[in-house]
C-alpha cells in the first residue's frame, strides 16, 4: 500500500540529494518497540527508579510518622513487610512488593518528570541509581537480542509484506546512517549503547551488505566530551551522549568525562555553564548543520532553550519528526503544536500514517552520491 509522504518530506530529500551535512538529535523514542515488550521510554525509566527510591524511604523515618499513619491499611502492611525484610536480598520478592506499592501510589499523575528524577537522586545519592539504570537498560536485553532484532530487520528489508520487526525505529536510524555519507554525527540524550550496537550489527550482516547497494564502513564512537570534529576521519561516526553514557556490564570503563545528567540540579548546572561541552557541542551542530530531531520531545525546556539560542542563526534546516497516533481531535492538537514548533524555526515532518511509516522512509533516504 502506497502512503502519501509526510509533510515537508521533499524538502528533507532535497537536503540529502544536495549532500548537506546532517546531524541527528535522538531521544528514547528511537528505542520504541524493543524485544520482550520492554518500555524504554523516559517515563518508564523514571518510574522504575522512583519505585526503588520510595522502597528505600518507606522503612525509615524519611516520610515522617504523620504520613505513615495516614497511609491506607494495605500500604501500612507493605511498609511493615519492607521493614522486616529490608536486610534480605530476594530480588523476586522485592519486585512483587514494588508492584504492590505501585498500586498504592499513582506516580504518573502525582509526580512530574523533573520531580521524579530529583527525588531519586536525593534519596539514592549521586551514583547509586546508575546500577539501577544499567539493570533497566540491559537486564533483559543482551547482545544476542540485538543481533536477532537486526536479522529480523534485514529480513523485513527483503520482504516488506512482513510486519515491522522489534526495534524497527532503532534499526531504521542505523540503516539511514550507514547509507548516507553526509550524516556527520549523532547527538543523543539516551544513556544506552543500542544505536552503536545496531550499526555494528547491520555492518556485520552479510545479507544486509548484499541487499543494500551502498553502505559506508564506519566506526561508531561513543563520545562524552567535545573537542570539535578534529582527529576523526570520514570513517568515524561520533555518537555524543550529552546526558552521559551507561555501558553494558562487560564494558569495564566508560568514556572520559562521562557525567550522568538526571536530576533538576544537574540540568540547572548545565544550563548555567555555557562553556560545558554538552552545550558547546549542541550549539555548534544546531547553528552549522542540518539537524533532524528523532524520538525526543521538544516540550523539554533544555531543547527549547537551545533552539531559542540558535533561532535564525543556523546555516542548515532543522527538522522535527512527529506523527499522528490518534483520532481527528488529536490531529487538531498536533496542528496547533506543529505551528508552535515552526515559529521556533523548525521544519516539521508530520506523518499522518504514524511513526512506523516515517521511520521506514528515514531508512530509505539516500544522499546524492548513493543510488
Amino acid at each position: 500500500m502506497e502512503y502519501a509522504k509526510p509533510l515537508n518530506w521533499e524538502k528533507l530529500e532535497d537536503d540529502f540529494k544536495n549532500e548537506r551535512s546532517v546531524v541527528l538529535f535522538l531521544g528514547t523514542g528511537i528505542d520504541f518497540g524493543a524485544p520482550h515488550g520492554i518500555d524504554y521510554s523516559w517515563d518508564s525509566l523514571l518510574n522504575h527508579l522512583l519505585k526503588y527510591a520510595v522502597m528505600q524511604m518507606l522503612p525509615s523515618d524519611n516520610l515522617g510518622k504523620q504520613v505513615a499513619s495516614e497511609m491506607s491499611s494495605s500500604a501500612k502492611k507493605l511498609c511493615e513487610k519492607l521493614t522486616d525484610d529490608k536486610n534480605q536480598n530476594d530480588e523476586n520478592r522485592l519486585k512483587e512488593k514494588v508492584s504492590e506499592l505501585k498500586e498504592q501510589i499513582d506516580f504518573d499523575s502525582q509526580f512530574p518528570r523533573d520531580v521524579k528524577s530529583t527525588i531519586v537522586k536525593q534519596t539514592m545519592g549521586n551514583e547509586a541509581y546508575v546500577k539501577l539504570i544499567q539493570d533497566f537498560l540491559y537486564g533483559k536485553m543482551g547482545k544476542n537480542d540485538i543481533i536477532e532484532a537486526g536479522e529480523k530487520y534485514v529480513g523485513w528489508l527483503n520482504d516488506k509484506a512482513k510486519s515491522k520487526p522489534d526495534f524497527f525505529s532503532l534499526f531504521s536510524v542505523a540503516d539511514m546512517i550507514l547509507r548516507n555519507r553526509n550524516i556527520r554525527a549523532v547527538v543523543t540524550q539516551n544513556y544506552d549503547q543500542f544505536l552503536c550496537d545496531a550499526i555494528r550489527c547491520l555492518q556485520d550482516n552479510n545479507e544486509y551488505k548484499t541487499f543494500v547497494n551502498y553502505t559506508r564502513q564506519i566506526k561508531p564512537n561513543i563520545i562524552c566530551d567535545w573537542k570539535g570534529q578534529v582527529g576523526f576521519t570520514s570513517d568515524d561516526i561520533n555518537i555524543y551522549h550529552v546526558h552521559g553514557f551507561i555501558p553494558r556490564y562487560d564494558v569495564t570503563q566508560a568514556p572520559q568525562d562521562n557525567k550522568i545528567v538526571l536530576s533538576l540540579d544537574e540540568f540547572y548546572e548545565d544550563s548555567r555553564n555555557v562553556y560545558s561541552w554538552q552545550i558547546a557541542a549542541q550549539l555548534h551542530f544546531l547553528s552549522q548543520y542540518t539537524c533532524i530531531f528523532c524520538g525526543l520531545s521538544l516540550d523539554d525546556y533544555t531543547n527549547q532553550r537551545l533552539l531559542h539560542y540558535t533561532k535564525d542563526k543556523h546555516h542548515g534546516n532543522l527538522y522535527y519528526i512527529t506523527a499522528n497516533c490518534g483520532n481527528g481531535l488529536r490531529k487538531i492538537k498536533d496542528s496547533i503544536k506543529n505551528k508552535f514548533h515552526e515559529k521556533n524555526g523548525l521544519t516539521v515532518l508530520y506523518d499522518e500514517q504514524g511513526y512506523g511509516h516515517i521511520y521506514q522512509l528515514l531508512g530509505e533516504l539516500r544522499d546524492g552520491k548513493s543510488k
